[in-house]
């Protein structure tokens, strides 16, 4: 790999794949991507718990930053998997610190709202972390184990994350769009508040850390604030459905393993001031999602 290049982790997911896109259509780096299974001819092999693979790879291919999209996301699960969520989440992220401190590489990691405990909402940076569940207390320690063995290190928090992509696990966006596909009635929270945010924005919010060189922990989040419910609302405004088909309802009737925060929304002034974001409205953020959407053929 060139002195110009990037390690892109996670690159089969949603924001793995908007990564990888952005990076090749804005930079000039050289671009690796890598999955867990590698079954994608374009993605090579790698298993992130695994230490010596990690230092192995980078000590091969030598980048000059690390992207870790790598995530366990489910929130649920992760009170029962407790030890593949801290393996991914936490020892992981260690391990890709460990590795571009070693090999002298900057390492920008993607966490999460839920490090929060959602009573007050209007995060910023110096907020006070008091994660509520297992997934959050492991996005947290991944965080906290990054911090610890290297300076050159970018944190973006982001949350409610959604868009389109190939062979992607289902989102919130497209798990209301099949709801309401279905023609049936069905609910969505009122009290689950937070940021929507589209992941071709943070891919690109990225991108901009990358050009800064910019170091430090960056909350990155749509614009606006809005509940489960209105957003379900809006998807199905911007996606010519009706809106009446979602009715109303509170968490406590959905029995969720894990604790959720109620109110985690964000101040992004200072991703905005030093990147140069302007992130855009979820009404905006949903269209470039259904234009996609209309150029793969999955919608009309």
């Amino acid at each position: 790999m060139s002195e110009n290049g990037i390690l892109i982790v996670g690159a089969g997911g949603l924001l793995g794949q908007k990564l990888v896109e952005v990076f090749k259509r804005e930079s000039e780096y050289a671009i690796v991507a890598s999955e867990l299974s590698g079954n994608n001819d374009s993605l090579i092999s790698l298993d992130i718990t695994e230490r010596q693979k990690v230092m192995d790879c980078v000590a091969e291919l030598r980048p000059s930053v690390i992207v870790n999209a790598a995530a366990f996301t489910d929130v649920d699960r992760a009170e029962t998997e407790r030890e593949l969520a801290y393996k991914v989440n936490a020892t992981a992220v260690g391990h890709l610190a460990e590795a571009a401190n070693v090999f002298n590489a900057k390492l920008v990691h993607i966490s999460t709202d839920y490090v929060f405990n959602g009573q007050k909402g209007n995060y910023e940076e110096n907020s006070l972390p008091d994660p509520l569940g297992y997934y959050g207390k492991t996005k947290l320690a991944g965080e906290n184990l990054a911090k610890a063995q290297l300076e050159d290190l970018a944190i973006l928090r982001t949350q409610v994350l959604y868009g389109f992509g190939k062979g992607i696990k289902k989102n919130f966006v497209l798990w209301v769009l099949d709801k309401l596909k279905e023609g049936a009635g069905f609910s969505v929270v009122t009290d689950q508040v937070g940021n929507p945010t589209l992941a071709d924005e943070l891919a690109y919010a990225v991108l901009k850390v990358v050009e800064r060189n910019a170091k430090g922990l960056y909350h990155v989040s749509g614009f606006d604030v809005m509940s489960r419910f209105e957003f379900a609302r809006k998807i199905a405004a911007v996606f010519g459905h009706d809106p009446g088909l979602i009715s109303q309802m509170t968490s406590d009737k959905l029995n969720q393993k894990a604790k959720r925060p109620m109110n985690s929304s964000f101040v992004c002034l200072k991703a905005q001031t030093e990147l140069g974001l302007k992130m855009p409205t979820v009404e905006d953020s949903l269209t470039i999602m259904k234009r996609q959407m209309k150029q793969a053929g999955v919608i009309n």
